[in-house]
Protein backbone atom coordinates (compact mmCIF):
# COMPACT_ATOMS: atom_id res chain seq x y z
CA UNK A 1 0.00 0.00 0.00
CA UNK A 2 1.23 3.48 -1.03
CA UNK A 3 1.78 6.50 1.66
CA UNK A 4 -0.49 7.95 -0.59
CA UNK A 5 -3.22 5.54 -0.10
CA UNK A 6 -2.49 5.06 3.79
CA UNK A 7 -2.93 8.94 4.28
CA UNK A 8 -6.57 8.59 3.01
CA UNK A 9 -7.00 5.53 4.70
CA UNK A 10 -10.93 6.14 5.84
CA UNK A 11 -10.00 4.50 9.35
CA UNK A 12 -7.09 6.06 9.58
CA UNK A 13 -9.02 9.58 8.76
CA UNK A 14 -11.81 8.42 10.88
CA UNK A 15 -9.31 7.74 13.87
CA UNK A 16 -8.15 11.49 13.62
CA UNK A 17 -11.79 13.19 13.40
CA UNK A 18 -12.92 11.05 15.80
CA UNK A 19 -15.98 9.66 13.77
CA UNK A 20 -16.10 6.02 14.81
CA UNK A 21 -14.46 2.58 15.40
CA UNK A 22 -14.93 -0.87 15.23
CA UNK A 23 -14.95 -3.94 18.11
CA UNK A 24 -14.20 -7.57 17.92
CA UNK A 25 -17.35 -7.45 19.81
CA UNK A 26 -19.61 -6.80 17.02
CA UNK A 27 -17.07 -7.71 13.62
CA UNK A 28 -18.34 -5.65 10.70
CA UNK A 29 -20.59 -3.21 12.86
CA UNK A 30 -19.70 0.44 13.23
CA UNK A 31 -19.18 2.00 16.71
CA UNK A 32 -20.66 5.57 15.70
CA UNK A 33 -19.17 8.61 17.87
CA UNK A 34 -20.65 11.97 18.75
CA UNK A 35 -18.66 13.76 15.47
CA UNK A 36 -19.56 10.55 13.25
CA UNK A 37 -23.30 10.31 14.31
CA UNK A 38 -23.13 14.13 13.12
CA UNK A 39 -21.83 13.56 9.59
CA UNK A 40 -24.06 10.36 9.64
CA UNK A 41 -27.01 12.05 10.50
CA UNK A 42 -26.69 14.96 8.33
CA UNK A 43 -26.37 12.57 4.99
CA UNK A 44 -29.51 11.06 5.88
CA UNK A 45 -30.76 14.65 6.29
CA UNK A 46 -30.00 15.67 2.39
CA UNK A 47 -31.03 12.26 1.05
CA UNK A 48 -34.66 12.95 2.96
CA UNK A 49 -35.04 15.91 1.64
CA UNK A 50 -33.52 14.73 -2.14
CA UNK A 51 -36.16 11.70 -1.87
CA UNK A 52 -38.85 14.11 -0.62
CA UNK A 53 -38.43 16.30 -3.48
CA UNK A 54 -38.73 13.48 -6.00
CA UNK A 55 -41.86 11.89 -5.06
CA UNK A 56 -41.28 9.65 -2.68
CA UNK A 57 -42.58 9.07 1.02
CA UNK A 58 -39.94 7.84 3.69
CA UNK A 59 -41.74 4.43 5.53
CA UNK A 60 -40.29 2.17 8.01
CA UNK A 61 -40.37 -1.62 8.48
CA UNK A 62 -39.03 -4.71 10.91
CA UNK A 63 -35.42 -5.36 10.64
CA UNK A 64 -36.89 -8.97 11.47
CA UNK A 65 -39.18 -10.83 9.22
CA UNK A 66 -40.47 -14.20 9.23
CA UNK A 67 -38.96 -17.18 7.15
CA UNK A 68 -42.01 -17.85 5.00
CA UNK A 69 -41.72 -14.48 3.50
CA UNK A 70 -37.83 -14.94 3.04
CA UNK A 71 -38.70 -18.28 1.43
CA UNK A 72 -41.65 -16.52 -0.99
CA UNK A 73 -39.36 -13.63 -2.09
CA UNK A 74 -36.52 -16.44 -2.77
CA UNK A 75 -33.72 -14.78 -0.43
CA UNK A 76 -34.28 -18.00 2.00
CA UNK A 77 -33.03 -19.90 -0.87
CA UNK A 78 -30.44 -17.92 -2.53
CA UNK A 79 -28.87 -15.77 0.37
CA UNK A 80 -29.93 -18.03 3.38
CA UNK A 81 -26.24 -19.07 4.85
CA UNK A 82 -25.26 -15.01 4.33
CA UNK A 83 -28.48 -14.16 6.98
CA UNK A 84 -28.63 -13.61 10.42
CA UNK A 85 -31.46 -16.11 11.61
CA UNK A 86 -33.16 -15.63 15.21
CA UNK A 87 -34.61 -18.88 16.20
CA UNK A 88 -37.79 -18.60 18.96
CA UNK A 89 -39.60 -20.44 20.62
CA UNK A 90 -43.40 -19.95 20.96
CA UNK A 91 -45.65 -21.38 23.26
CA UNK A 92 -48.71 -22.73 21.15
CA UNK A 93 -51.94 -21.70 23.48
CA UNK A 94 -54.52 -22.79 20.32
CA UNK A 95 -55.14 -26.23 21.73
CA UNK A 96 -56.89 -27.45 25.14
CA UNK A 97 -56.10 -29.03 28.27
CA UNK A 98 -55.40 -32.96 27.43
CA UNK A 99 -55.05 -31.98 23.66
CA UNK A 100 -51.62 -30.70 24.19
CA UNK A 101 -48.84 -32.87 23.84
CA UNK A 102 -45.31 -32.17 25.25
CA UNK A 103 -44.54 -31.98 21.49
CA UNK A 104 -47.37 -29.21 20.20
CA UNK A 105 -47.09 -27.24 23.24
CA UNK A 106 -43.96 -25.22 21.94
CA UNK A 107 -43.48 -23.48 18.02
CA UNK A 108 -39.95 -23.13 16.52
CA UNK A 109 -40.27 -20.21 14.60
CA UNK A 110 -37.24 -18.55 12.19
CA UNK A 111 -36.82 -14.88 11.39
CA UNK A 112 -34.14 -13.76 9.72
CA UNK A 113 -32.65 -9.62 9.97
CA UNK A 114 -33.61 -8.74 6.96
CA UNK A 115 -30.59 -8.34 4.18
CA UNK A 116 -32.68 -6.03 2.25
CA UNK A 117 -35.93 -4.14 2.53
CA UNK A 118 -37.80 -5.03 -0.74
CA UNK A 119 -40.24 -7.62 1.46
CA UNK A 120 -41.53 -5.12 3.94
CA UNK A 121 -42.05 -2.20 1.34
CA UNK A 122 -44.29 -5.14 -0.73
CA UNK A 123 -46.75 -5.60 2.50
CA UNK A 124 -46.81 -2.34 3.04
CA UNK A 125 -47.43 -2.04 -0.96
CA UNK A 126 -50.80 -5.03 0.38
CA UNK A 127 -51.72 -3.58 3.38
CA UNK A 128 -54.96 -2.31 1.50
CA UNK A 129 -56.11 -2.15 -2.08
CA UNK A 130 -54.35 0.35 -4.31
CA UNK A 131 -56.11 2.55 -6.67
CA UNK A 132 -54.30 3.98 -9.99
CA UNK A 133 -54.46 7.09 -8.49
CA UNK A 134 -51.55 6.12 -5.84
CA UNK A 135 -49.52 5.26 -8.97
CA UNK A 136 -46.86 5.56 -9.10
CA UNK A 137 -46.13 4.76 -5.11
CA UNK A 138 -43.22 5.62 -4.22
CA UNK A 139 -41.41 4.40 -0.74
CA UNK A 140 -37.52 4.86 0.63
CA UNK A 141 -36.63 3.77 3.92
CA UNK A 142 -33.13 4.21 5.91
CA UNK A 143 -32.93 0.84 6.16
CA UNK A 144 -31.06 -1.12 8.70
CA UNK A 145 -29.86 -4.29 7.05
CA UNK A 146 -27.56 -7.45 7.76
CA UNK A 147 -25.51 -9.43 5.72
CA UNK A 148 -23.64 -12.13 7.68
CA UNK A 149 -20.50 -11.60 5.53
CA UNK A 150 -17.47 -14.01 5.44
CA UNK A 151 -15.08 -12.76 8.14
CA UNK A 152 -12.31 -12.45 6.01
CA UNK A 153 -13.76 -10.32 3.46
CA UNK A 154 -15.37 -7.57 6.25
CA UNK A 155 -12.91 -4.40 5.45
CA UNK A 156 -13.52 -1.32 7.91
CA UNK A 157 -16.71 0.72 6.18
CA UNK A 158 -16.26 -0.63 2.72
CA UNK A 159 -17.51 -4.36 3.75
CA UNK A 160 -20.24 -4.49 6.68
CA UNK A 161 -22.23 -7.15 8.30
CA UNK A 162 -25.20 -4.41 9.61
CA UNK A 163 -25.25 -0.80 7.58
CA UNK A 164 -27.46 1.53 6.18
CA UNK A 165 -29.23 1.79 2.75
CA UNK A 166 -31.37 4.43 0.86
CA UNK A 167 -33.72 1.69 0.18
CA UNK A 168 -36.27 2.51 -2.03
CA UNK A 169 -39.00 1.17 -3.94
CA UNK A 170 -41.29 2.05 -6.51
CA UNK A 171 -44.76 0.34 -7.84
CA UNK A 172 -45.89 2.21 -10.83
CA UNK A 173 -46.69 0.89 -14.44
CA UNK A 174 -44.78 0.15 -17.60
CA UNK A 175 -46.01 3.02 -19.14
CA UNK A 176 -44.28 5.12 -16.09
CA UNK A 177 -40.59 3.02 -16.39
CA UNK A 178 -38.57 5.84 -18.46
CA UNK A 179 -39.94 8.42 -16.09
CA UNK A 180 -38.78 6.89 -13.15
CA UNK A 181 -35.52 5.43 -14.60
CA UNK A 182 -34.52 9.17 -15.55
CA UNK A 183 -35.74 10.31 -12.11
CA UNK A 184 -32.98 7.81 -10.45
CA UNK A 185 -30.35 9.11 -12.94
CA UNK A 186 -30.89 13.11 -12.06
CA UNK A 187 -31.11 12.17 -8.46
CA UNK A 188 -27.52 10.58 -8.99
CA UNK A 189 -26.09 13.37 -10.39
CA UNK A 190 -27.66 15.49 -7.93
CA UNK A 191 -25.92 14.01 -5.28
CA UNK A 192 -23.00 12.23 -6.45
CA UNK A 193 -22.00 16.48 -7.94
CA UNK A 194 -23.06 18.00 -4.55
CA UNK A 195 -20.60 15.07 -2.55
CA UNK A 196 -17.72 16.13 -5.44
CA UNK A 197 -17.81 13.39 -8.04
CA UNK A 198 -18.87 14.57 -11.02
CA UNK A 199 -17.30 11.40 -13.20
CA UNK A 200 -19.68 8.17 -13.39
CA UNK A 201 -20.44 5.28 -15.62
CA UNK A 202 -23.38 2.89 -16.16
CA UNK A 203 -23.36 -0.45 -16.18
CA UNK A 204 -26.39 -2.47 -17.41
CA UNK A 205 -26.39 -6.29 -15.06
CA UNK A 206 -27.94 -8.85 -17.12
CA UNK A 207 -29.65 -11.98 -16.02
CA UNK A 208 -27.07 -14.72 -14.11
CA UNK A 209 -27.92 -18.28 -14.52
CA UNK A 210 -29.51 -18.67 -11.24
CA UNK A 211 -32.82 -16.73 -11.63
CA UNK A 212 -36.36 -16.50 -11.37
CA UNK A 213 -38.92 -15.68 -14.00
CA UNK A 214 -39.35 -16.67 -17.45
CA UNK A 215 -36.80 -15.34 -20.43
CA UNK A 216 -39.37 -13.64 -21.63
CA UNK A 217 -40.54 -11.53 -18.52
CA UNK A 218 -35.98 -11.01 -18.18
CA UNK A 219 -35.84 -10.08 -22.16
CA UNK A 220 -38.67 -7.33 -21.25
CA UNK A 221 -36.82 -6.10 -18.22
CA UNK A 222 -33.30 -5.99 -19.92
CA UNK A 223 -35.10 -4.00 -23.14
CA UNK A 224 -36.34 -1.39 -20.69
CA UNK A 225 -33.14 -0.75 -18.75
CA UNK A 226 -31.26 -0.09 -22.48
CA UNK A 227 -33.85 1.36 -24.19
CA UNK A 228 -34.05 3.80 -20.67
CA UNK A 229 -30.32 4.50 -21.39
CA UNK A 230 -30.31 4.76 -25.06
CA UNK A 231 -33.57 7.85 -25.10
CA UNK A 232 -31.73 9.52 -21.97
CA UNK A 233 -28.69 10.04 -23.74
CA UNK A 234 -26.20 8.00 -21.20
CA UNK A 235 -23.35 5.79 -22.14
CA UNK A 236 -23.39 2.05 -21.25
CA UNK A 237 -21.64 -0.92 -20.61
CA UNK A 238 -22.94 -4.31 -20.28
CA UNK A 239 -22.33 -7.28 -17.78
CA UNK A 240 -23.85 -10.11 -18.45
CA UNK A 241 -24.69 -12.44 -15.50
CA UNK A 242 -24.11 -9.94 -12.64
CA UNK A 243 -28.07 -9.30 -12.49
CA UNK A 244 -30.16 -9.98 -9.35
CA UNK A 245 -31.66 -13.48 -9.18
CA UNK A 246 -34.96 -11.30 -10.03
CA UNK A 247 -34.26 -9.08 -11.78
CA UNK A 248 -31.55 -7.04 -14.09
CA UNK A 249 -30.10 -3.57 -13.06
CA UNK A 250 -28.47 -0.34 -13.79
CA UNK A 251 -25.15 -0.07 -11.49
CA UNK A 252 -23.66 3.52 -11.16
CA UNK A 253 -20.13 3.94 -10.32
CA UNK A 254 -18.13 6.57 -9.60
CA UNK A 255 -14.48 7.24 -9.75
CA UNK A 256 -12.32 8.88 -6.91
CA UNK A 257 -9.29 11.08 -7.22
CA UNK A 258 -6.50 8.13 -7.16
CA UNK A 259 -9.11 6.68 -10.08
CA UNK A 260 -10.59 3.30 -8.11
CA UNK A 261 -13.78 2.93 -9.20
CA UNK A 262 -16.75 2.00 -6.70
CA UNK A 263 -20.39 0.96 -7.75
CA UNK A 264 -22.68 2.57 -5.29
CA UNK A 265 -26.04 3.35 -6.82
CA UNK A 266 -28.33 0.89 -8.39
CA UNK A 267 -32.23 0.54 -9.95
CA UNK A 268 -33.49 -2.59 -10.61
CA UNK A 269 -36.67 -3.27 -12.88
CA UNK A 270 -38.67 -5.75 -11.72
CA UNK A 271 -41.64 -7.98 -13.14
CA UNK A 272 -41.30 -11.30 -10.79
CA UNK A 273 -41.76 -10.19 -7.33
CA UNK A 274 -45.26 -7.84 -8.65
CA UNK A 275 -46.20 -12.08 -9.62
CA UNK A 276 -45.20 -13.39 -7.13
CA UNK A 277 -46.55 -11.33 -4.07
CA UNK A 278 -49.96 -10.69 -6.29
CA UNK A 279 -49.22 -6.95 -6.71
CA UNK A 280 -52.44 -5.19 -8.60
CA UNK A 281 -53.72 -1.89 -8.51
CA UNK A 282 -57.59 -0.84 -9.58
CA UNK A 283 -57.01 1.11 -13.10
CA UNK A 284 -58.95 3.82 -14.28
CA UNK A 285 -61.07 1.23 -15.99
CA UNK A 286 -61.92 -0.13 -12.63
CA UNK A 287 -59.98 -3.59 -13.84
CA UNK A 288 -57.10 -5.03 -11.60
CA UNK A 289 -54.20 -4.41 -13.52
CA UNK A 290 -50.48 -5.66 -12.11
CA UNK A 291 -47.60 -2.86 -11.15
CA UNK A 292 -43.77 -3.25 -11.97
CA UNK A 293 -42.14 -2.43 -8.86
CA UNK A 294 -38.69 -0.67 -9.13
CA UNK A 295 -35.81 -1.36 -6.42
CA UNK A 296 -33.67 1.74 -6.06
CA UNK A 297 -30.81 3.25 -3.68
CA UNK A 298 -28.65 6.11 -4.98
CA UNK A 299 -25.92 6.00 -2.08
CA UNK A 300 -26.23 2.31 -1.22
CA UNK A 301 -24.39 1.69 2.03
CA UNK A 302 -24.22 5.49 3.96
CA UNK A 303 -21.46 3.33 6.24
CA UNK A 304 -19.44 2.55 2.67
CA UNK A 305 -20.21 5.98 1.33
CA UNK A 306 -18.85 7.62 3.88
CA UNK A 307 -15.90 5.36 3.70
CA UNK A 308 -15.40 6.15 0.14
CA UNK A 309 -15.91 9.92 0.59
CA UNK A 310 -13.14 10.37 3.53
CA UNK A 311 -10.36 8.16 0.87
CA UNK A 312 -11.59 10.50 -1.82
CA UNK A 313 -10.71 13.84 -0.18
CA UNK A 314 -8.80 12.64 3.25
CA UNK A 315 -11.44 15.02 5.04
CA UNK A 316 -14.97 15.82 4.48
CA UNK A 317 -16.60 18.77 2.84
CA UNK A 318 -16.79 21.93 4.45
CA UNK A 319 -20.63 21.79 4.62
CA UNK A 320 -20.94 18.39 5.85
CA UNK A 321 -17.96 18.34 8.12
CA UNK A 322 -19.26 17.69 11.90
CA UNK A 323 -17.13 20.43 12.80
CA UNK A 324 -16.69 23.22 10.40
CA UNK A 325 -15.07 26.13 12.01
CA UNK A 326 -13.03 25.66 14.88
CA UNK A 327 -12.13 29.75 17.11
CA UNK A 328 -9.32 29.74 18.50
CA UNK A 329 -7.99 32.71 20.52
CA UNK A 330 -4.40 33.85 21.14
CA UNK A 331 -4.34 34.67 24.59
CA UNK A 332 -6.99 36.37 27.17
CA UNK A 333 -6.50 39.22 25.97
CA UNK A 334 -8.74 38.29 22.53
CA UNK A 335 -10.95 35.94 24.76
CA UNK A 336 -13.64 38.26 24.18
CA UNK A 337 -13.64 38.40 20.04
CA UNK A 338 -13.26 35.01 20.17
CA UNK A 339 -16.73 34.72 22.42
CA UNK A 340 -18.50 37.17 20.33
CA UNK A 341 -17.20 35.74 16.88
CA UNK A 342 -18.28 32.20 18.11
CA UNK A 343 -21.80 33.41 19.62
CA UNK A 344 -22.31 35.03 15.95
CA UNK A 345 -21.22 31.81 14.16
CA UNK A 346 -23.34 29.03 16.39
CA UNK A 347 -26.33 31.69 15.81
CA UNK A 348 -26.22 31.68 12.40
CA UNK A 349 -26.30 27.95 12.91
CA UNK A 350 -23.05 27.00 11.85
CA UNK A 351 -21.14 24.12 13.26
CA UNK A 352 -18.36 25.76 15.98
CA UNK A 353 -16.05 24.77 18.65
CA UNK A 354 -14.45 27.68 20.63
CA UNK A 355 -11.08 27.14 21.60
CA UNK A 356 -10.44 30.29 25.03
CA UNK A 357 -7.80 28.01 26.57
CA UNK A 358 -4.84 28.10 27.83
CA UNK A 359 -3.02 25.71 25.15
CA UNK A 360 -0.51 27.95 22.62
CA UNK A 361 -2.00 28.92 19.48
CA UNK A 362 0.39 26.47 18.06
CA UNK A 363 -0.51 23.39 19.79
CA UNK A 364 -4.38 24.19 19.09
CA UNK A 365 -3.92 24.92 15.27
CA UNK A 366 -1.89 21.56 15.29
CA UNK A 367 -4.40 19.48 17.18
CA UNK A 368 -7.38 21.02 15.10
CA UNK A 369 -5.54 20.54 11.74
CA UNK A 370 -4.94 16.40 12.66
CA UNK A 371 -8.70 16.44 13.32
CA UNK A 372 -9.51 18.15 9.61
CA UNK A 373 -11.43 21.16 11.05
CA UNK A 374 -11.65 22.92 7.20
CA UNK A 375 -11.73 26.54 8.42
CA UNK A 376 -9.89 27.79 12.03
CA UNK A 377 -10.45 31.40 12.68
CA UNK A 378 -7.36 32.70 14.73
CA UNK A 379 -7.98 35.60 16.48
CA UNK A 380 -5.61 38.07 18.61
CA UNK A 381 -5.70 41.48 19.70
CA UNK A 382 -5.06 42.72 16.35
CA UNK A 383 -8.15 40.67 15.01
CA UNK A 384 -9.75 41.76 18.13
CA UNK A 385 -9.23 45.60 17.68
CA UNK A 386 -10.10 45.41 13.63
CA UNK A 387 -13.18 42.80 13.90
CA UNK A 388 -11.02 40.70 11.68
CA UNK A 389 -9.92 36.81 12.03
CA UNK A 390 -6.91 35.01 10.99
CA UNK A 391 -8.62 32.34 8.27
CA UNK A 392 -6.67 28.91 7.88
CA UNK A 393 -7.96 26.68 5.47
CA UNK A 394 -7.59 22.93 5.58
CA UNK A 395 -4.83 22.11 3.14
CA UNK A 396 -3.77 25.57 2.43
CA UNK A 397 -0.85 26.57 3.28
CA UNK A 398 -1.62 30.84 3.26
CA UNK A 399 -3.21 32.21 6.01
CA UNK A 400 -6.13 35.20 5.72
CA UNK A 401 -6.52 38.05 7.20
CA UNK A 402 -10.44 38.96 6.23
CA UNK A 403 -13.02 40.96 7.89
CA UNK A 404 -15.37 38.76 10.00
CA UNK A 405 -18.42 40.21 8.27
CA UNK A 406 -16.59 38.81 4.94
CA UNK A 407 -16.14 35.45 6.45
CA UNK A 408 -20.64 35.02 7.94
CA UNK A 409 -21.03 36.27 3.99
CA UNK A 410 -19.32 33.48 3.13
CA UNK A 411 -20.73 30.76 5.16
CA UNK A 412 -24.34 32.31 4.58
CA UNK A 413 -23.67 31.57 0.91
CA UNK A 414 -22.12 28.13 1.62
CA UNK A 415 -25.92 26.40 1.28
CA UNK A 416 -25.80 27.94 -2.16
CA UNK A 417 -23.11 25.56 -2.78
CA UNK A 418 -25.21 22.51 -2.08
CA UNK A 419 -28.52 24.33 -2.99
CA UNK A 420 -29.35 20.76 -5.22
CA UNK A 421 -29.56 19.07 -1.42
CA UNK A 422 -31.02 21.64 0.39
Amino acid sequence: MNRRTTMYDHRIVAKAMDLFHFEEHSPGMVFWHPMGLRVFRGIEDVMRRVYQSHGFEEVRSPIALSRSLWEKSGHWGKFGNNMFVVDSLQQDNSLDGEAQSADSQAINLNYALKPMSCPAHIAIYKAHKRSYREIPMRLMEFGIVHRNEPSGTLSGCMRLRQFVQDDAHIFCREADLLDEISNFLNMVQELYAAFGYEKFIIRIALRPEQRMGSDELWDKAEAVLMNACQELGYAYELSPGEGSFYSPKIEVSLEDRLGRSWQCGTIQVDFNFPQIFELSFVNSEGKLEQPVMLHQAVLGSIERWIGILLENQGALPLWLAPVQVAVASISNKSADWAEAVFARLKRMGIRAELHADDATISKKIRELSERKVPLIAIVGEREAANNTVNLRRLGVSAQEDIAFSQLEEELSSLGNKVSVVR
